[in-house]
């Protein structure tokens, strides 16, 4: 059996590099929207709870359930947050060491989400010079092909 010349070896070799290229894109792309997701949330939880510290105990509040399904409670006093720290684990805190706590996880996701950007970024140029070196040697290999068949 006879190989393939050099040309086209190297042609499925730069294709096959663009495919995991394309497999590692998608991989900082999914990672990039759950980091988007987190920092939602955490800014979600940061704003209600500066609200909440706002809000005199007493006042009608409603607490959803699900499902666009509701209670209707009166705030109590905000002596403690429990916070999630990971793992199924929470934590009692005080709600300003809570606030704390919120921003400085919130900037972590968010350093991190300007990483993956870069990193993507980065792939995504990689990705499109390799693409036009694929287009450049698909071409001089048509073109080679047609001058050994005339």
């Amino acid at each position: 059996m006879e190989r393939p010349p050099e040309g086209e070896q190297r042609l499925r070799r730069l294709v096959a590099e663009l495919r995991l290229m394309r497999d590692s894109a998608e991989a900082l792309q999914r990672r990039l929207e759950l980091l988007r997701t987190a920092a939602a949330e955490l800014r979600v939880a940061e704003s209600a709870l500066k609200a909440l510290k706002e809000v005199e105990e007493g006042t009608p509040i409603l607490i959803p359930l699900g499902g666009g399904t509701y209670i209707d409670a009166r705030l109590g006093a905000l002596r403690r947050v429990i916070v999630g720290v990971g793992a199924d684990v929470s934590v009692e805190m005080e709600p300003d060491r809570a606030l704390e706590d919120l921003s400085g996880r919130l900037e972590e996701v968010e350093r991190a989400a300007k990483a993956v950007e870069q990193q993507l970024e980065q792939l995504l140029m990689q990705m499109e010079i390799h693409q036009e070196g694929i287009s450049r040697l698909a071409a001089e290999l048509r073109g080679e092909a047609g001058v050994r068949e005339a």
